[in-house]
């Protein structure tokens, strides 16, 4: 068997893979790089019969574009943000039957304004639908 040498820098670049192996792994990415690795051929040939995935993908393109072009400094809050909101969403709709909910009339509508967790997602439906508006005005697509 060959005898294998490794130098210091060697030995830096491996400690250096092994990190982010791990970070990769920790993130659960590591096997889905595997599972491409292995059978990324059939996958991709799957995707390119497949309309709907590649409308989607050109859908998914036009909403990432604003996020490219925005200023890195904004990042963190909005990746905060996302996680929170999608997250709260998800239990929200874990926890509501939509063929459950009641038919509300407006007196209805008022009794359940007396609830605080009612009023506190209108809060932010009523903050989000202000930044809304100003976004709006402002925006322009790059």
């Amino acid at each position: 068997m060959a005898e294998i040498t490794i130098t210091e820098e060697d030995a830096r670049v491996i400690q250096e893979l092994i990190t982010v192996a791990r970070h990769l792994k920790a993130g659960g990415y590591l096997s889905l790089i595997t599972e491409l690795t292995t059978n990324g051929d059939l996958l991709l040939e799957h995707l390119a019969n497949e309309r709907v995935i590649i409308r989607g993908l050109g859908l998914a393109e036009a909403a990432m574009d604003p996020i490219k072009n925005m200023p890195p400094d904004k990042m963190p809050k909005l990746r905060y943000h996302i996680l929170h909101v999608v997250g709260a969403l998800i239990e929200a709709l874990a926890e509501t039957d939509p063929k459950a909910a009641p038919r509300v009339g407006m007196f209805g509508a008022l009794k359940y304004l007396n609830d605080p967790h009612v009023q506190k997602g209108l809060g932010f439906l009523l903050t989000m639908a202000k930044n809304l508006g100003k976004a709006l005005e402002e925006f322009e697509p790059r």
